[in-house]
């Protein structure tokens, strides 16, 4: 009985169907950089499919004469000429295709490099906006204004943004990957990198370099506004938070517990911990999604994530549950 040495095509169609969809799987989302929704990550996802396409034709050329070498009947050669068949070999495959290959991804990858660095638009001011990187949380300082957030950054939709990032502790990464590339936050060096949204909308960012316990959790949100909408956004952060009579008594145990670390604009003017002004209307508590059935603000507190628990981060154990409960509901309020 003969054993088949290759699969049979139908296996072989329905298996690369099946990879073909899975991979596809990862072409789209609010943090995929293969869905660009800005010109620098245009760039890098053209860059990403051209390399794709590069490769999976060296792979089939590969795979095209590894089984030509399986079948072909074995001839008789002479020495001589099974020497100048194996140089030819050498010559062929490890010095010249590698050559072409490192040439053809050096002319590509230089000037995508480049784009992505300046941008196509350098006569337009761009937006100033400075990125500090905590353990493990991200803050956002809008500067000549008064606006800082934590863990959600606003942006106008086309509009060049310089983002320069800053850390105090260890080293981070900050990436958005549908808007451009990723750039390191070294502790006493400001990096910077340029932006630029196309496209309405809210995608995410992250942490990309491991930065110790809560990396995983070092994400945050990227809302891109209408330009007009972005510049009501701007004028609404700056405005003072007026607490609201049935309130005093929550925003009260909030500045005696809570207001040395935690800045509540026009209330209290912590710092060390996140901005909570407009905590209210942010998607994430942390790295947890918000609203319905999800994390609302009294959830955190009582379940405090066992991650975020050192020496600088209080366990709420001098809050009664009654007061613990009443910030949480004004905090709901804050947008």
């Amino acid at each position: 009985m003969r054993h088949k040495l290759y699969p049979e095509p139908k296996a072989i169609k329905k298996g690369l169907s099946v990879a073909f969809a899975a991979a596809l799987t990862g072409c789209s989302g609010p943090q995929s950089a293969l869905d660009p929704a800005g010109p620098a990550a245009e760039v890098i996802a053209w860059l990403w499919w051209g390399m794709f396409g590069f490769f999976t034709l060296v792979l089939f050329v590969v795979l095209g004469l590894w089984l030509y070498a399986m079948q072909r009947k074995h001839a008789k050669v002479s020495p001589a000429d099974a020497i100048r068949s194996t140089n030819r070999w050498i010559i062929g495959g490890g010095i010249i295709l590698p050559l072409i290959t490192i040439i053809v991804l050096l002319g590509a990858g230089i000037p995508a490099g480049q784009h992505v660095l300046t941008l196509a638009d350098e006569t337009t001011e761009p937006l100033h906006i400075n990125v500090h990187a905590h353990r493990w949380w991200w803050e956002f300082r809008y500067p000549n204004t008064e606006v800082v957030t934590a863990n959600e950054l606003t942006i106008p939709v086309d509009t060049p943004i310089e983002v320069k990032v800053y850390s105090d502790n260890v080293i981070h990464a900050f990436w958005v990957p549908r808007l451009g590339g990723k750039i390191d936050v070294v502790p006493g060096r400001a990096n910077r990198i340029r932006l630029r949204a196309s496209e309405v909308g809210t995608m995410r960012g992250q942490c990309a370099e491991f930065c110790g316990t809560g990396h995983a959790h070092m994400v945050f949100q990227v809302k891109v506004l209408s330009k007009s909408d972005y510049a009501a956004w701007q004028q609404r952060q700056q405005q003072d938070i007026v607490v609201a009579p049935e309130h005093q008594s929550a925003a009260q145990a909030f500045t005696t517990h809570c207001g040395e670390c935690h800045r509540v604009k026009g209330v209290t003017q912590g710092t060390g911990a996140p901005d909570l002004s407009n905590v209210g209307a942010r998607r994430l508590m942390g790295a947890s999604p918000r609203g319905g059935a999800q994390v609302s603000i009294a959830q955190w507190l009582n379940t405090h994530p066992t991650w975020l628990q050192r020496e600088s981060t209080p366990l709420h154990s001098d809050i009664t549950p009654e007061q613990q409960d009443a910030i949480a509901t004004w905090l709901e309020t804050l947008d």
